[in-house]
């Protein structure tokens, strides 16, 4: 049921490698996209915070015209279709998109029926090494060990990567037994998680924050959670790191 059909859709608008310092927002917009108020507090995230890379969970894509994103390259993983619209992940990024890969989960979610989707994209500083970026949106409504299955394929697909890496996105890691699921993936590859500020406004379920930010081989900088008035029922995280030499 409203499996994707349509090939994941990539734009590529400019050619640039990656200064030593860079900026992502991460961010489960809930399929707001589309909507002016939207877009108008996305124009102004993005006047107040110079942003590389945008990595956004529920993306809502209409298929009679073309996706625009000022001075973004972009690449995306849909994982739901209907007649007019198709869903999943967005990674837009300032820097060239040298390789893309995108995922859907094994398993489907309960009563729905739908898959998640999650997206891999490569990049490269200007001295020639790379960056990997994966977008993610956990799968959800199902249990947890079938949760764990999904983060141990991908597990497979990071484990013996020596350069710097990125894991965002929303991770639905709301049970105990997800969060400890989520926490052996962590430390077996050997990521360190961002320390949010103002973490009052990361999004909660349980009481347990689901959206984060893990990494490998950069220096956080700083990272912050910010209160965007309910545009998603989830806000934007943005962090700023820097290339370890």
């Amino acid at each position: 049921m409203f499996y994707p059909k349509s090939k994941p859709i990539e734009g590529f608008f400019q050619d640039a490698s990656l200064e030593d310092s860079f900026s992502l927002l991460s961010w489960n917009i809930h399929k707001e996209n589309l909507n002016p108020k939207f877009k108008l507090t996305l124009k102004e995230l993005l006047e107040e915070n110079s942003v590389d890379f945008l990595l956004f969970q529920e993306y809502k894509i209409d298929k009679s015209y073309d996706i625009i994103i000022d001075q973004y390259n972009y690449a995306t993983a849909p994982n739901i279709e209907t007649k007019k619209h198709l869903y999943g992940v967005l990674t837009a990024s300032k820097a060239t998109i040298t390789h893309q890969r995108a995922h859907l989960s094994k398993t489907k979610e309960f009563f729905i029926a739908t898959k998640k989707a999650n997206l891999i994209t490569h990049h490269h500083f200007k001295d020639g090494s790379p960056l990997i970026i994966v977008n993610l949106h956990a799968i959800n409504f199902v249990n947890a060990k079938m949760f764990k299955a999904e983060l141990d394929m991908l597990y497979e697909l990071l484990y013996g990567l020596d350069c710097a890496v990125i894991v965002s996105g929303d991770f639905n890691n709301w049970g105990a037994k997800r969060i400890r699921a989520l926490e052996e993936f962590e430390y077996s590859l050997g990521y360190q998680r961002a320390i949010i500020e103002d973490a009052k406004h990361i999004k909660q379920f349980l009481k347990k924050p689901i959206d984060h930010i893990f990494y490998k081989n950069l220096d956080l900088l700083h990272a912050k959670a910010i209160d965007t008035k309910k545009i998603s029922d989830h806000n934007p995280l943005i962090a700023k790191f820097v290339q370890v030499k």
